[in-house]
This record gives C-alpha cells, sequence and structure tokens, in this order.
C-alpha cells in the first residue's frame, strides 16, 4: 500500500528551509491586483491619469521585488512588501468603497499579511523568521491562499467582473499552478500521495479549461480547484522529518487562535447555509451581504438585523439562525469535550490545554465534569424556558405548534443573550405581560452570568461552608448592582416617556426588564427610538460592560469594570493592593482589566471613525450602534436598517470583535512567545 509518508532512505536530505516562503508566494500571487484597482477605478489602466499609471505600475513591481527579497533579504523585504500593500489599498479605495465585501476581505487578509510578515508580539527587526518552512512549499501554499481568495472576491462581491479583473485572478492562479507543478514534480518521489494529488488537479483542471475555453468563470474555477488541493495537500512542513504532528496542534496549542478560528468559521458555514434560497421565504437567496450579516449576528449571539427573521426567513432559515445562536453560544469546544465524553475518549494535552482555557476552569482534572454541569444547565434552564414561554405565546393568542415554536426559540434566544425574536417588532407587543418578561429575563441572567457563578448561588443562599470562588462573588456582586442601578435609572428617566400610557406595574415590569436586556440581550419591550437623551447616554457604559467571563454575554465584562472601580478606591486611599472578598488580585490581573478597557475604546473609537466616514448617518445613531455591536447586545435606535453594503461590513467586523474579544484577537495574531525576562533598573515615571 502505497503511503504518503517519506520514503525510507540511509540518508535524508533536509528540507530547504528558508524565511517568509509563504508570504512570498502571497505577494507574488497578488502583484498584479493594483492594476486591476486602476483599472476598474478609471476604466481603462490607459485613461487613468498617468501619475495614476505610474503608481500602479510602481506598486506591482515593488510586490514583485518584496517577493523575491524577502527571502534573501528579509528586513528590505517586509519594507518593501508593507509599503506595495498600502500603496495597493491606496489605489483600490474608490474601488473598494462601492464592494464593501471586498473591503472587508482587503482589510483581514491585508492584517494578516501584514502580521505574517513582522510577527505581531515579535521585534520588528528581527531577521529570523517565526516558523520557517521549505521554500517551494511555502511558496505554493502562499500563492494558493492568496489566489483563493482573489478568486472569491472576483466571484462573490457581485461586481461587474472586466477584463483586468480576470487578468488579476487569471495571474495568481497561474503563479499558483506553476509553483504547485513545480512542488509536485520535485516531491512525486518523496511524498506520492500528496504530490500525485497536486498533480492530478493540476491535469484535471487543464482538461476542463481546454473544454470549457471562453467561459472564464468556469476556467478559472477549474484552476481555483488546483489552489484548493494546495492548500490541503501543500501542508506547512512542520516537523516533516521528526514526526508527522496533526493539523489542529497549532491551534490546540494556542486557545486564542482555536476560540477565533471556530468563530470565523462557523460565520463563514452560517453564511453559506444562510444564502441558500431554501433559507429565504421568497425561496431566491439573501444575498450574501445580508447572510453574512445575519450569520455573525447569530454566532456572536448580538441580534442585530437587517432582514426581518419572522417575515424574510423560511422554517428552515430560521432554524439554522437558532442553531447558530445555540453553538455560537456555548462554543464548539463545549460540544466538542462532550462529544469526546460520550464517546469515552481521553483528550489529549493540547486539548485540555484549549478547553481549560476556553471555559475558565483551573481543574483540568474536572474538564469532562465542568463541560457536562455546563450543558445539564443549558438543557434544563433552555428547555424549561421554553415550555413556560409556549404556554405564555399560546395564551396570548399562538396555536399550539407556532407556540411551542416561538418559545422554544425565544428560550435559547435569550439563554444565549442574542436578542433574536420571531416578533417583527421585538417583544413590544408583550410588554404588558409580565409573564414572558421575567421569564425571558431570568434567562438572560443566568446564560450572562458564568456557570461558575450560576452554581455558586445555591451555596450562598444556603450559607454553605463550601469555599466558593471571589471571582463568583465578584461577578454576583457586580452584575447585581447593574441590575438594580438601571432599574432605578431607567425607570426615573423613562416614566414620563416610553413608559407613559402604562400602569404602574406594567412600567416597573418593563423599566426591570430594560435593564436586564441592556447589557447583553438585545431585546426590547418599549420603543427605544423615542427615548430620552440621558437614558440613551446611560444605555453606553452598560452596554459596554456586558455580561460576566465564561458567559454567553459580550462587552468588557462585570468584573473587568468591578476590578478597576475597586484599585481605584484602594489607590485614593493610599492602598495598592486590591482584595477582594478575602483574597488579594495579583497585578496581571489589574494589567489585563485595564488592557480589555484601553483596547476596547480604541477598538471603538476606530469603528466609531469608520462608520462616520462611509456612511450617511447621525452621531447619535453611529454610537449607539457601534457599541452596541462591539458589546454584542443588538439593540439598535435606527442605525441598522440605515447601513449600506460597507456599514453592514463593517458593524459585521464590530459584532466579530466584540464577540471573541479584542485582546484575543491581537493574541490571535501573536506568537506567544515572550522573551527572557531581563533585570532593569526601576524608575518612577509621572502619570495622572
Amino acid at each position: 500500500m502505497t503511503t504518503d509518508a517519506p520514503q525510507a532512505s540511509p540518508v535524508r536530505k533536509r528540507a530547504r528551509v528558508l524565511p517568509h516562503a509563504t508570504s512570498s508566494g502571497m505577494l507574488l500571487a497578488a502583484a498584479a491586483a493594483p492594476l486591476g484597482f486602476v483599472y476598474d477605478t478609471a476604466g481603462s489602466l490607459f485613461a487613468a491619469p498617468n501619475w495614476v499609471q505610474a503608481c500602479a505600475i510602481g506598486v506591482t513591481t515593488l510586490l514583485l521585488v518584496a517577493s523575491s527579497a524577502i527571502i534573501r533579504w528579509p528586513r528590505l523585504g517586509r519594507v518593501a512588501a508593507t509599503l506595495g500593500i498600502l500603496g495597493a489599498a491606496a489605489l483600490g479605495w474608490p474601488y473598494l468603497a462601492v464592494a464593501p465585501l471586498a473591503a472587508l476581505v482587503v482589510l483581514i487578509v491585508g492584517t494578516m499579511v501584514l502580521a505574517l510578515l513582522w510577527g505581531v508580539g515579535a521585534p520588528l527587526i528581527s531577521l529570523a523568521p517565526v516558523r520557517p518552512r521549505p521554500v517551494d512549499e511555502g511558496q505554493a501554499h502562499g500563492a494558493a491562499l492568496m489566489s483563493l481568495v482573489l478568486w472569491l472576491l472576483w466571484t462573490f462581491t457581485g461586481v461587474a467582473r472586466p477584463l483586468a479583473d480576470t487578468l488579476v485572478v487569471g495571474w495568481a492562479l497561474g503563479v499558483s499552478t506553476l509553483l504547485c507543478i513545480e512542488w509536485g514534480l520535485r516531491n512525486l518521489r518523496r511524498y506520492r500521495v500528496r504530490a500525485g494529488g497536486v498533480l492530478a488537479a493540476v491535469v484535471g483542471a487543464a482538461l476542463l479549461a481546454s473544454a470549457l475555453w471562453g467561459q472564464w468563470w468556469w476556467v478559472m474555477s477549474s484552476f481555483a480547484g488546483v489552489a484548493v488541493a494546495a492548500v490541503v495537500l501543500v501542508r506547512p512542513p512542520a516537523r516533516l522529518e521528526m514526526e508527522q504532528a496533526s493539523w489542529w496542534e497549532p491551534l490546540l496549542g494556542h486557545p486564542e487562535r482555536l476560540f477565533v478560528g471556530t468563530f470565523a468559521a462557523l460565520c463563514l458555514l452560517g453564511t453559506l447555509l444562510l444564502a441558500l434560497p431554501q433559507s429565504a421565504a421568497s425561496g431566491e437567496s439573501i444575498g450574501f451581504e445580508d447572510a453574512i450579516f445575519t450569520a455573525t449576528s447569530a454566532v456572536c449571539v448580538t441580534g442585530l438585523a437587517v432582514l426581518d427573521t419572522p417575515v424574510d426567513f423560511s422554517p428552515l432559515g430560521q432554524f439554522l439562525i437558532l442553531l447558530l445562536i445555540q453553538v455560537g453560544g456555548l462554543g464548539i469546544m463545549t460540544f466538542s469535550t462532550a462529544a469526546l465524553w460520550a464517546l469515552g475518549k481521553r483528550m489529549s494535552l493540547l486539548h485540555e490545554g484549549a478547553v481549560a482555557s476556553l471555559i475558565s476552569t483551573q481543574d483540568r482534572g474536572r474538564l469532562f465534569a465542568t463541560t457536562k454541569r455546563i450543558l445539564q444547565l443549558t438543557v434544563i434552564t433552555e428547555g424549561v424556558g421554553a415550555l413556560v414561554l409556549a404556554v405564555a405565546f399560546i395564551g396570548a393568542g399562538d396555536s399550539v405548534g407556532q407556540g411551542l415554536w416561538r418559545g422554544l426559540f425565544t428560550s435559547i434566544s435569550a439563554f444565549c443573550n442574542a436578542g433574536f425574536s420571531l416578533q417583527s417588532d421585538s417583544l413590544i407587543p408583550y410588554q404588558h405581560s409580565p409573564l414572558i418578561l421575567h421569564v425571558i429575563g431570568v434567562l438572560i441572567i443566568v446564560g450572562g452570568l458564568s456557570p461558575l457563578a450560576v452554581f455558586a448561588v445555591p451555596a450562598i443562599v444556603r450559607r454553605s461552608a463550601q469555599p466558593i470562588s471571589a471571582q463568583a462573588r465578584l461577578a454576583l456582586a457586580a452584575s447585581a448592582v447593574l441590575l438594580v442601578a438601571g432599574f432605578l435609572l431607567f425607570l426615573s428617566f423613562e416614566w414620563n416617556a416610553s413608559l407613559a400610557g402604562m400602569s404602574v406595574t406594567d412600567r416597573l415590569h418593563n423599566a426591570w426588564f430594560q435593564s436586564v436586556t441592556l447589557r447583553t440581550a438585545g431585546f426590547n419591550s418599549v420603543d427605544l427610538t423615542i427615548i430620552r437623551p440621558a437614558t440613551l447616554t446611560l444605555t453606553l457604559p452598560w452596554m459596554f460592560i456586558g455580561g460576566s467571563p465564561g458567559g454567553t454575554a459580550g462587552g468588557v465584562k462585570t468584573t473587568t469594570i468591578a476590578v478597576l472601580l475597586l484599585s481605584v478606591v484602594r489607590a485614593i486611599r493610599g492602598q495598592w493592593t486590591l482584595e477582594v472578598f478575602g483574597k488579594r488580585v495579583p497585578e496581571r490581573t489589574l494589567t489585563k482589566a485595564a488592557v480589555t478597557v484601553a483596547v476596547a475604546v480604541t477598538t471603538g473609537v476606530i469603528a466609531l471613525l469608520a462608520i462616520q466616514l462611509t456612511q450617511r448617518m447621525s452621531a447619535r445613531l453611529a454610537v449607539f450602534e457601534v457599541v452596541s455591536a462591539l458589546g454584542t447586545v443588538g439593540l439598535t435606535i435606527g442605525g441598522t436598517a440605515e447601513l449600506d453594503g460597507l456599514g453592514k461590513a463593517l458593524i459585521s467586523v464590530c459584532m466579530f470583535v466584540g464577540r471573541v474579544g479584542g485582546v484575543t484577537l491581537l493574541m490571535f495574531l501573536s506568537n506567544r512567545r515572550a522573551p527572557a525576562p531581563m533585570g532593569r533598573p526601576e524608575e518612577e515615571i509621572d502619570v495622572g
């Protein structure tokens, strides 16, 4: 039987390893993109002003030089590549402004390429590669990735495909195919299965292209298949000479990458499913643009929507949204750990470390038990909530089937703090139904708290001698303060505004519900477009704070703000060590809290500027929309309906960053290798 392992030989040659090989392949494949941008902007390359033509040719030349220089002279090559990427983005700005999906993809890919070039977290002038790979494998792999990105943009952005775009994508796919041929021929004897698979894909693509010559989408798609084969088969050769490492180990060894990667994969899968005609009530696809916005909102449990869920989606589409909410709320690793437990399998050490980091448990020996308790809590809470809500909805006039479906959908959406509902105006029709409001409120609170805090509640109520962690106590205390304060402030501000016309008891019920949903969930039982400016200002910090760590809610988290406020109080009193419920908080926790808030504020400012520069929207709407998206709250005062394609893309990025966390996203780009500590002289710096 033929295997894919290297053939045995007395002397095993080492692979020819050079730094930045993947970057070289990506730059080479993307070299023609600046010419395509100019063509799309001016209608013809030669119709553009002479200086624009010169800039386009210069940037293309710079990318070509960088693709070669980065291997031999890494520092010079990285500088040239950075200038080339920034120049290409500048040339393509007029085109990207009218192609929001292309702008989003270019932003993400450009950021990742720059992070790959410079190694975020590594010294910027270091010449040593973060992870060297053989030059032939690295170039083929990088060129295949970049050509796939360009082909997807060319295919799915909905922009007309002129000749220049076809040539740009053709160049990228041609470069990728040639590098794949070179790699396949060079490694055919060494790795028969992988190299043979790549060469077979090339032959198949050539035959298909010759048969369909003139039908350019099919021709390009056939060679895109070669790029897919290269991505799968031309693997980054981590320890090829020593052991065949599993492809998922780089993710499991880096929990932040696992967290970001699983959510990105879920968003992509959800987009493809929701874009199917069967997911739409009309039987026609809702389009890629609205599909990615809805999928991101569901996976990131936000609740912002550009389409009316009960009207625009079929039962299948509603079910898919609910599935994305459930999986996005709990996380893929929770389900995968439960599956291993059910099958009686053991986890690898890397898997244990990843799950322990993601579900916030310090005792790795209790991972299965903790995961089991989380799922039990989820099923019981959502099940009881669904039954009670179904009875309430049926009593409010729904049929039995409709009431059961509405109850299940609302219960899961509330527990996961998603804010999606099967009513076009959220819960406003039920503002006079205390049972529905309070059941949903309890579901939101339980889901927004971490399981650690929820499991601690019985012990606190019974005043048990069982030790309770300071984190659980702090999360419960902070949540209680925010709930009560939000209730009293909303009630006093809105008594004669959005709550006007209700009875006293209904005002109390709705004020409490808005306090509950304000930080996390995105449901609303009153018309938020008529709330007072003071109330609108109140909502911003509440949405910014969000829920508790380990829960389904977003925001910077209650414990983060609590730790910072308590440290401020201690500093005012002249005490520079922080103690919470009899436990001393380490300095690294204070630093992490400060960094979390600083990154969140910076991200919010950048997102707000992007929205204001690209959207015709008042500052009031823009601020509320950005904070709601970054906090994964899902409330809106009308801004979502005013978003164009680029605005939807920007808010989608905000929702994704809000769900995974800005600090986590930065750590995703980092290699997590800190330099060895060095003793330095200490010096006070005046601050504040």
